[in-house]
């Protein structure tokens, strides 16, 4: 504190290592999420958007398949075309909710898909870092031991209370936390796909101007 210029470039350090490391969570999240997504037949969004899944009725992926070719040009597949190219069918489902996700931010006050991504995001990401807890905790019962009798190791209560963080945390990351995510996604993709039948078939193909501008702007403010 008694030095201005070394309290400047220590937190400058600071908040450098704290953006790192949230890259690096976001790296561990993203490849998470893509091993617990192809275990399970793919994204929640793509599987609702199959003819072959009962999530939405018949009558809604049918509405859904027009306004998607009106307004974007993308045609989705039957469910005869489905069964025969299902990786085509997938892409092609894929390609309209990327479409989706920005219409939505248009119409939607710009808060339905950044909510519920960041909602998704926390819990992903923390299933895809929840080991370095587990080698923190552990490093912790091993370090606390050595603290206060190296060369020997006695439990102390450091020891004590990692050992309490790891017994809540297991559980927690590996039974609670996959249905967190599921449970996410799933009430993300559903809202969007139903969301977005309820725009498209009630507003004209061009979304008002001023929620244009909000949008525009925040695009503009995040380039």
């Amino acid at each position: 504190m008694s030095n201005p210029l070394q309290l400047a470039g220590s937190s400058f350090l600071a908040f450098a290592l704290i953006y790192l490391a949230s890259m690096f969570f976001r790296h561990l999240g993203v490849r998470y999420a893509r091993r617990f997504w192809e275990e399970r037949g793919g994204l929640s969004s793509t599987r609702f958007g199959r003819m072959r899944d009962s999530f939405l009725s018949r009558d809604q992926k049918n509405r859904i398949q027009i306004e998607v070719l009106n307004r974007f040009g993308i045609k989705l597949m039957s469910l005869e075309e489905e069964c025969e190219r299902p990786a085509l069918a997938d892409r092609r489902i894929m390609d309209a909710f990327r479409e989706i996700k920005e219409f939505l931010r248009r119409w939607d006050g710009c808060g339905l898909v950044d909510k519920h991504g960041a909602e998704y995001g926390f819990v992903r990401n923390l299933c895809g870092s929840r080991m370095i807890f587990v080698v923190q905790s552990v490093g912790g019962i091993i370090m606390c031991g050595f603290k206060d009798n190296w060369p020997h190791w006695t439990f102390t209560r450091g020891c004590w209370a990692n050992a309490v963080l790891l017994t809540f945390w297991v559980p927690f990351a590996w039974l609670a936390l996959p249905r967190m995510l599921m449970l996410n996604a799933e009430a993300y993709a559903g809202r969007a796909w139903v969301t977005f039948l309820s725009l498209a078939e009630g507003t004209p193909k061009k979304p008002i101007s001023s929620v244009n501008l909000c949008t525009d702007h925040r695009r503009v403010s995040s380039e």
